[in-house]
C-alpha cells in the first residue's frame, strides 16, 4: 500500500477515535442562542469549538469549563456583528480565560455575623454583592433588629426616592426581588443600605454602604458549583476552592466565606 495513503488512513482513524473536545456551560447571563440548534444556551449544555453563539444584547455573557483546559468566558465584547446586525461569536476563536483574581478571606473561628459596613462593599467585584433569595444573611449582634431598629434600602427611580424596609429575623437580613424593583419591575442597579437605630426614643438613620445587588436562587448557583466540581481536579482542595470562589465572584459578586461553606459546600 502507498505510504502516503497509509498515513492518511491512520490519521483519519486516529481522528475518529479521539474524543471530541467539549466546553460545558457553567453560567449564562442574558439571552444567548446556539445558532445550530436555535435554542437558548443553558447551564449544562455541551458545546463544540465550532459552535456559533448569537448574543441578544451587549450585557450577555457565557462561562464554560473544559475538563482539560479550565474555565473560560465569552461576552459581547468578544462577539462580532453580522449582516443582520446580530452579535455572534464562534467558540474556538472567542474564548477568554476566566478571571482568577479574587481572594476570599479565611473563615472566622468564632463567627457571630457580618458587619454590613464592610460586607456590602467590595472593590474587586466593583461593589457587586451576591444575595441568595430566601436565605438569612447573618449580621453582627451589635446591630439590633426589632421594630425600632432595622435596615432599609434607598434608591432613586424615575426621579423619585424609594425607601423599603429589609425583612429580618433574629439572626439577620432576608433579601427578595421586591426590595430592589423599580416601577417597571426591573432590578435597580445600585442601592444604599441604611440603618435606623432608636436610642432613648430618638430615631437616627445612617447610610451604611452602597452596592450593586445581584440576586440568585440557591438551586441555580448550586447546580453550577456541582457541575464545576465534576469537571475540575478535586485532588487539590485549595485550588478547587479557589476556582469555585472565582466563578461565583466573577459571575455574580461578593459573598462571605461562611455563606460559601454553608450554602454551597465550598
Amino acid at each position: 500500500m502507498n505510504v502516503k495513503l497509509l498515513s492518511i488512513i491512520i490519521w483519519i482513524s486516529v481522528s475518529l477515535l479521539m474524543p471530541t473536545e467539549k466546553y460545558y456551560v457553567t453560567f449564562v447571563k442574558g439571552k444567548v442562542i446556539n445558532q445550530k440548534t436555535q435554542k437558548m444556551i443553558k447551564v449544562g449544555d455541551a458545546l463544540s469549538p465550532e459552535d456559533k453563539l448569537v448574543f441578544d444584547d451587549r450585557t450577555a455573557k457565557v462561562s464554560f469549563i473544559s475538563p482539560g483546559k479550565g474555565r473560560f468566558d465569552i461576552n459581547s465584547t468578544s462577539a462580532k456583528a453580522n449582516a443582520q446586525n446580530e452579535l455572534f461569536a464562534i467558540l474556538k476563536s472567542s474564548l477568554v480565560p476566566a478571571s482568577n483574581t479574587y481572594h476570599l478571606s479565611t473563615r472566622s473561628l468564632v463567627f457571630e455575623g457580618y458587619d454590613p459596613a464592610t460586607y456590602f462593599s467590595s472593590m474587586p467585584t466593583k461593589d457587586r454583592v451576591l444575595l441568595i433569595r430566601s436565605e438569612v444573611l447573618p449580621i453582627k449582634p451589635s446591630y439590633r433588629l426589632d421594630g425600632s431598629n432595622f435596615f432599609f434600602l434607598q434608591f432613586t427611580s424615575e426621579g423619585k426616592t424609594i425607601t423599603r424596609k429589609v425583612d429580618h429575623t433574629a439572626n439577620g437580613l432576608m433579601f427578595s426581588d421586591r426590595l430592589f424593583q423599580t416601577g417597571s419591575g426591573a432590578i435597580v442597579d445600585k442601592v444604599s443600605l441604611c440603618y435606623q437605630s432608636n436610642a432613648s426614643g430618638t430615631a437616627r438613620s445612617t447610610v451604611v454602604a452602597s452596592f450593586h445587588p445581584v440576586l440568585a436562587n440557591k438551586e441555580d448557583v448550586s447546580a453550577e458549583v456541582n457541575l464545576l466540581k465534576t469537571m475540575l481536579d478535586n485532588s487539590d482542595k485549595g485550588k478547587l476552592k479557589a476556582e469555585l470562589t472565582n466563578h461565583i465572584f466573577d459571575n455574580y459578586g461578593k459573598i462571605g466565606a461562611e455563606e460559601l461553606s454553608r450554602l454551597f459546600g465550598i
